[in-house]
């Protein structure tokens, strides 16, 4: 390789794009903090990939100390699903349906909806974070598009319709004399 061609590869790491001055500034949002007192009673555990937890300090107006930290949060509705970093950016890869089947508290099994990341990131069905489950399914795609669904037909009305036949066949014939 030449001097000058490896002196550009070289200086490509220098390059960076200049953020937007309109652009809001980046904020973690109140759901997407996960609070020291709820991840200790194990209402809502963080995966282990979050390890060691860095825990943030507030002082509420009464004088109450509690500690939060960020995390990962899957957001969507009907038609579209999106995932907000633990740095308040917006996750632009693709995110995948799948599913694993869950013993119940009453006994029966149900299948829980899971999504993950192309970056192998995991999420329960609100959207928390999970660790990686041992048996997954992949989601059915549901067929929507309408069908017609042939009924079998009675001995009457296959008599009936070999008559209708036969008379339009004499029909026919009776054209061509």
């Amino acid at each position: 390789m030449r001097k000058k061609s490896k002196e550009i590869l070289d200086n490509l790491n220098k390059i960076t794009k200049k953020p937007n001055r309109f652009d809001p500034p980046l904020s973690v949002p109140d759901t997407n903090r996960m609070w020291k007192s709820a991840h200790e009673s194990g209402i809502s555990p963080l995966p282990k990939s979050y390890e060691p937890i860095k825990w943030n300090k507030e002082v509420d107006e009464d004088g109450t100390v509690d500690y939060w930290t960020p995390f990962d949060r899957i957001y969507g509705g009907l038609y579209d699903i999106k995932l907000i970093n633990r740095d308040g950016s917006q996750y632009e890869g693709k995110i995948h349906k799948k599913r694993r089947l869950i013993k119940g508290i009453n006994g029966n099994n149900f299948y829980q909806q899971i999504r993950v990341t192309a970056d192998g990131r995991w999420f329960d069905n609100s959207g928390f974070p999970i660790d990686p489950p041992a048996k997954v399914e992949d989601e059915e795609e549901k067929n929507n598009k309408a069908t017609f669904v042939k009924m079998e037909l009675t001995e009457e009305e296959k008599a009936e319709q070999a008559r209708y036949q036969a008379e339009e066949e004499k029909k026919m014939l009776s054209k061509l004399k």
